[in-house]
């Protein structure tokens, strides 16, 4: 039988080819997402919002909070979040350092997209408010003059419609 050479082939079939660097950065990821995870039950919603884990390397966890007062306050609660850390199985946990990254947050906020929403507005200009636009325009210098009246027949072409 011929070999199709347009078959899809295997992921792992294809990164034996390429450094291990790619299956190390996902290891490394989803265990910065667990990282993660627990800190958000460690801090809770409102504060886990401001802050990140960086990276965990030889037993210190680094978490990278968006501002200089967050990470003060999170210092006070760095004992906490080590017992949680180790209690969620991260025993070789040793020190947790706060580094302060205003980027922390922004980061945070594009990886937790929120669906966009689009607006449709219904309201139109009253009639009342077009006669007074073009009762301002009356007295108006000429640029401004000529962009009232303009808002205001735009008012009224929609009422005909």
């Amino acid at each position: 039988m011929v070999k199709n050479r347009y078959n899809p082939k295997p992921l792992n079939e294809l990164m034996g080819r390429w450094s291990d660097k790619l299956s190390q950065y996902g290891e490394k990821s989803e265990q910065v997402a667990e990282l993660q995870t627990c800190l958000e039950q460690s801090l809770g919603p409102v504060l886990s919002k401001k802050c990140r884990v960086g990276h965990y390397r030889d037993g210190i966890l680094v978490i990278e909070a968006a501002s200089a007062t967050l990470a003060t306050r999170l210092n006070f609660l760095k004992m906490d979040m080590l017992s949680t850390f180790r209690k969620a199985g991260l025993h070789d946990c040793i020190q947790i350092k706060i580094t302060t990254n205003p980027e922390a947050q922004q980061r945070l906020a594009n990886r937790i997209e929120q669906p966009k929403q689009n607006y449709k507005t219904s309201r139109t200009m009253s009639e009342q408010t077009a006669n007074q636009l073009m009762e301002l325009a009356e007295n108006a210098p000429p640029g401004l003059k000529a962009k009232l009246e303009k808002l205001a027949e735009h008012a009224k072409n929609k009422q005909k419609k």
